[in-house]
């Protein structure tokens, strides 16, 4: 082999190795690092045990060692182990105040809430820092803890003049200012901040013990029109626990007092109250529709009557103190527990000024009568007319103050509809009938008299034989043929009975059932 080719296959051989020791000389340059310092352990040496329950105040204690220096510190932190969430400590205990409620829950005041609790869930951690920096592994089994901050919650005490104590309902003024105040207090803590509601109306968390209405001299006072409020205010304790309703912080209140209502006696005044009507039919004759008559409470008046009222209302408390302008902005007429024109309810809402009268001052709504709201004011919906029958039947009426509050205790009228119809005296006859289905058999006629106060004679009889069987006469019959084999074919043996009782056009049975006792013959 020629000495050139030797040197060329040499090279192909020494280049590639020189190659690698240049690449192994120059990772030399770059010794492999090894950290050989071993993190520190931590230890809770005292705290709640798992997942147990402890009071929101809580003292815990901590060590930590290090196998290959010292400890110089400690990282904690509460239920967040980011890492930008710890503290730094050199101490190995400390004492913590928990929440148990989100204060977010707590802030806005209001009903709509999420209802704040007296316990919450929380983590501790701790981990030791040794002195070259290195902290214990956040989440080994002895550096955090898992418990239930819990607390007792706090209580509120109303002071001053509301709630007076007079009543369940304390009543002011209509818009008069009026201030409520409170203190509260906690068993385990104290009293951060207060809350309060009512109506439409919240507050933020804020430490006063006073709220203000209708005060326009106070920046910021809730104007509270007329109605029945709830007033309530929460206690929240430095745990951020909220006190509850029943811990003394409720009471109801009403802006503005109620007005007064009454019907009126016969003079037109305060006395006893009287009502009106006319009946269409007497014995069942027409009657004069101006043949006006005058009933008391608990009186009853004809079936079908057209009735009516006067009724009068005033608004002045000045003997309270008050001086809300005696205005009436309306009356409001129902009939309870009974109806017209056949089961047609009867529910007028508030009226004020129904019509103007021929001089055009305005006609008030303090009157049902129809020569008022039906010949002068044209308004047929406002006649109480055609009454049905009914029994404790009741009118209420209910006035309206200028600021709307309604009568609260409206007043009532009670009285009955339909003079029941009685029957007077029942007789049987033998007959046989020359025709008709019972033609040539021996029968029994039973004829009765019977009368009703409206119509004159009753409409139904209800006639029941022997006790065992009944018929219905809906046309006004006033008798009645029953062949002598019915009663035959109810008992072989005499005597036989029976019974009658009668019912009027407004399907009211009779007091009385008369009873008669008769024999058949037997083939």
């Amino acid at each position: 082999m020629p000495a050139s080719s030797t040197w060329r296959n040499f090279a192909r051989v020494v280049v590639p190795v020189i190659c690698c020791l240049a690449v192994f000389v120059s990772c030399a340059k770059e010794p492999l690092r090894v950290d050989r310092n071993r993190p520190p352990r931590t230890f809770l040496v005292s705290a709640p045990a798992e997942s147990s329950s402890w009071s929101y105040h809580v003292h815990l204690y901590w060590r930590g060692e290090d196998s290959d220096g010292y400890v110089t510190g400690f990282l904690w932190a509460w239920d967040d182990s980011s890492i930008g969430a710890y503290r730094y400590t050199t101490k190995t205990d400390s004492t913590f105040d928990l929440d148990v409620n989100d204060s977010t829950l707590l802030v806005g005041g209001g009903t709509s809430q999420v209802q704040p609790g007296q316990t919450k869930p929380h983590t501790f951690y701790i981990r030791a820092v040794d002195n070259l920096g290195k902290s214990d592994p956040v989440g080994t089994i002895f550096n955090h803890r898992v418990y239930n901050a819990s607390t007792d919650e706090p209580s509120v005490r109303f002071v001053g003049a509301l709630p007076s104590g007079a009543g369940i309902i304390d009543t002011l003024c209509d818009g008069a200012p009026f201030k409520i105040c409170w203190t509260g207090s906690d068993p385990d803590g104290y009293v951060a901040y207060y809350r309060w509601d009512m109506g439409p109306y919240s507050s933020p968390l804020q430490t006063d013990t006073c709220a203000v209405f209708n005060d326009p001299n106070v920046p910021g006072s809730p104007p509270i029109t007329s109605g029945v409020y709830t007033f309530t205010v929460t206690a929240v304790d430095n745990a951020f626990a909220a006190s509850k309703a029943s811990s003394g912080g409720r009471f109801l209140l009403v802006a503005n007092h109620d007005p007064d209502t009454w019907f009126v006696d016969s003079s037109g005044g305060t006395g006893e109250p009287v009502g009106h009507y006319y009946q269409p039919y007497r014995d069942g004759q027409p009657v004069n529709p101006t043949e006006v008559h005058t009933f008391s409470q608990g009186d009853t008046i004809p079936y079908r009557s057209t009735v009516w009222w006067s009724w009068g209302s005033s608004d002045d408390h000045s003997g309270s103190g008050c001086s809300e302008g005696n205005i009436i902005s309306g009356w409001s007429l129902i009939l309870r527990t009974g109806t017209r024109n056949n089961f047609e309810p009867y529910v007028i809402g508030y009226q004020d000024q129904i019509c103007t009268d021929g001089a055009g001052a305005p006609v008030r709504f303090t009157t049902n009568d129809p020569a008022v709201v039906l010949q002068e004011c044209n308004l047929q919906s406002l006649v109480l007319d055609s009454l049905d029958a009914g029994r404790g039947m009741q009118v209420t009426v209910a006035s309206r103050d200028g600021s709307g509050r309604v009568d609260g205790s409206p007043a009532s009228f009670s009285f009955n509809c339909d003079f029941p119809p009685h029957i007077d005296s029942l007789f049987v006859q033998d007959v046989t009938p020359t025709s008709g289905p019972n033609a040539g058999q021996p029968c029994k006629r039973f004829y009765w008299v019977a009368r009703d106060p409206e119509d004159g004679f009753t409409k139904e009889a209800e006639i029941t034989m022997d006790g065992i069987q009944k018929i219905q006469l809906t046309s006004w019959e006033q008798e009645v043929i029953i062949p002598e084999s019915r009663f035959r074919s109810f008992s072989p043996l005499n005597p036989h009975t029976v019974e009658v009782r009668v019912s009027d056009r407004a399907h009211i049975r009779s007091d009385q059932v008369l009873s008669i006792q008769f024999d058949v013959t037997y083939p």
